[in-house]
């Protein structure tokens, strides 16, 4: 009986260690840092609106989480979301290639990854929403940075 009851004490320390990691997480983590909400714009006024978040997603990926949507779309001209991916090392910022979300004329949600790097200690993204034009330049919202420390 008494090694039955030291098994069960056994286990119930490791449940009880198993909890308190999962509770320990951090909100970049366990939900991701919002970008807040992007506008592409003209002179007429919104085209294309954004959000979402930046995440560690299970210390393998660095995720950028998306919505879109295309607020004019009688004008043909599908949106979709750019971000690139930078990672921290050696006190510098190293792009890792920039990564754009499929293009719509409704709305959308979607992520973008990269791999963390194992020589690196921190991400980050620089998001913004785009308007696709065919013949002429792309009407883009200002740029939003989010970056998180592993």
């Amino acid at each position: 009986m008494t090694r039955l009851r030291h098994l069960l004490t056994a286990s119930t320390v490791v449940a009880a260690s198993l909890l308190t990691a999962v509770l320990a997480t951090t909100p970049a983590e366990a939900a991701g840092k919002s970008w807040g909400k992007l506008y592409a714009r003209d002179d007429s006024g919104k085209l294309a609106r954004a959000y979402g978040d930046f995440a560690n997603n299970g210390g393998v990926y660095a995720t950028v989480g998306a919505n879109w949507d295309d607020l004019r779309r009688s004008d043909h001209n599908p949106v979709y979301v750019e971000a690139e991916f930078f990672f921290l090392k050696n006190g510098m910022w190293e792009s890792a290639g920039t990564t754009q979300t499929p293009r719509t004329d409704t709305s959308a949600s979607g992520s973008m990854s990269r791999k963390l790097r194992h020589d690196a200690h921190g991400a980050r993204a620089v998001i913004k929403v785009c308007v696709d034009r065919a013949h002429w330049s792309d009407i883009c919202s200002p740029q939003a940075v989010v970056s998180f420390s592993y």
